[in-house]
């Protein structure tokens, strides 16, 4: 962080989400979700930096996927507040959201089967782009992805890491300053994660912060510049994979340790 703040005093995350010397990009402040009496997401306070590469880990039920959908206003918080470039978002609809920069991919890929590779990276950017580069919009998106030799390829035609490509392109297309990931590996190949595993090291390489769901720990071990750990709706841990990987406390309730 830059500035002239005495690190001896606790800041309170709205305060580090809004100060002008701040690199905070994303930030929770006592985030919190019911869902009727049962309580999905526990007062967290979850921060992002630019351009940072954040994996978000723990055990099945931990809150990971919901507290993704606070973030992008899929879901409505029920306390607290969510602050992304310095401002505040908690009520602005997903689509504003994006307009903001945040992009999101789900687990399961939701491309178009009948259409081709371009045309689904057509679809996103048809909304944004009004003078006339339309077509060179879905080259470059192509190009990132590694996708180029593939643009005239139904997406049903595609393997499944592929399709991890083409939605990821489709939300890198709009330029997001955060891309929001869940479990972008699952069901796929070694060969693949290392593709994925590449595509987003070098996406975050560009700038973009990124914030990957994960259960694949050597995955999160490539890739990771930090670790939050979610245990029962809170954040139980955050460190360098390193230290995750050897805490005892983690390896039980995530790793399966003794």
């Amino acid at each position: 962080m830059s500035g002239t703040r005495d690190p001896a005093v606790r800041q309170s995350p709205a305060v580090r989400a809004t100060g002008s010397d701040t690199d905070t990009l994303l930030q929770t402040d006592g985030v919190t979700k019911r869902f009727g009496g049962f309580t999905a997401i526990d007062g967290i306070d979850f921060g992002v930096n630019t351009a940072e590469l954040r994996c978000l880990i723990g055990p099945n039920g931990a809150g990971k996927s919901t507290l993704l959908k606070l973030i992008t206003g899929q879901h409505s918080v029920t306390d607290g507040e969510v602050y992304y470039r310095g401002e505040g978002i908690t009520d602005l609809l997903p689509h504003e959201r994006v307009d903001r920069g945040i992009g999101m991919k789900f687990q399961v890929p939701s491309v178009f089967d009948d259409l081709t590779a371009a045309g689904n990276l057509r679809l996103p950017l048809q909304r944004v782009v009004t003078n006339g580069d339309l077509a060179a919009r879905v080259q470059e998106a192509l190009d990132r992805v590694g996708l180029s030799d593939r643009a005239d390829t139904h997406a049903s035609e595609l393997s499944h890491g592929e399709q991890q490509h083409l939605e990821i392109g489709m939300a890198v297309a709009l330029d997001p300053d955060l891309l929001l990931l869940d479990e972008p590996v699952a069901g796929l190949s070694m060969e693949e994660r290392n593709d994925i595993a590449d595509l987003v090291t070098a996406l975050n390489g560009d700038g973009i912060a990124f914030v990957v769901i994960e259960h694949d720990i050597d995955f999160v071990a490539r890739i990771a510049d930090e670790v939050t750990v979610l245990h029962q709706g809170a954040v139980f841990r955050e460190g360098p994979i390193e230290q995750i990987r050897t805490d005892e406390k983690v390896r039980r309730i995530y790793l399966g340790g003794d």
